[in-house]
C-alpha cells in the first residue's frame, strides 16, 4: 500500500502530464484552425483560378490537402485558454504558450530577453503553481475521468 505522500505525488504527476498534453495538443491545433479571410484583397482576385491545359508541359493536378483540427483538439484548445487565464503574469503566459507551440527555450529566451535556463525555470515554476492551484481549488477544468 502506498503512502499518502506517494499518492499526492502521483496525483501531482498525473495533473502535470495532463496539463502539458493539453498545451501541446492546443498548440498543434492552432496550426490547423481556419485562418481569417483577407478582406483587403478584392473579391475578383479570390475568384480567379489559373487554368492549365492537360497538353501543357509539366501539367499535373496537385491534390489540395486541408488539415482541420479534430473535436478533441478544439476542446483542448479551449481548455488551454482557460488554463492560460489562470496564470497571473503576461510573460508567464507567453512562455507557456510559446513552449506549447514547439518553440525551444533558447528561442523563447531570445524573444523575451531571458536566458534559456531562466525560461525553463520560469516554465517549470508556472506549471507547478498551476498544478497546485488546480489541486487546491478543485477547478472543474481538470476532470479526473478524462485522464
Amino acid at each position: 500500500m502506498s503512502s499518502k505522500i506517494e499518492q499526492q505525488f502521483n496525483e501531482y504527476l498525473r495533473i502535470r502530464t495532463w496539463m502539458e498534453g493539453v498545451f501541446v495538443d492546443a498548440g498543434r491545433a492552432e496550426r490547423f484552425l481556419a485562418k481569417p479571410n483577407n478582406n483587403r484583397c478584392p473579391s475578383m482576385y479570390q475568384c480567379l483560378e489559373t487554368y492549365y491545359d492537360k497538353r501543357d508541359w509539366g501539367y499535373h493536378v496537385k491534390p489540395v490537402l486541408k488539415l482541420r483540427a479534430t473535436p478533441q483538439q478544439i476542446q483542448n484548445y479551449s481548455t488551454a485558454i482557460d488554463l492560460l487565464l489562470a496564470i497571473d503574469k503576461l510573460d508567464d503566459r507567453k512562455i507557456v504558450w510559446l513552449k506549447a507551440t514547439r518553440n525551444s527555450y533558447s528561442q523563447i529566451g531570445r524573444y523575451l530577453g531571458y536566458h534559456r535556463t531562466t525560461v525553463k525555470r520560469i516554465y517549470d515554476n508556472v506549471l507547478d503553481d498551476l498544478v497546485n492551484k488546480i489541486k487546491s481549488k478543485k477547478l472543474d477544468i481538470y476532470d479526473r475521468k478524462s485522464i
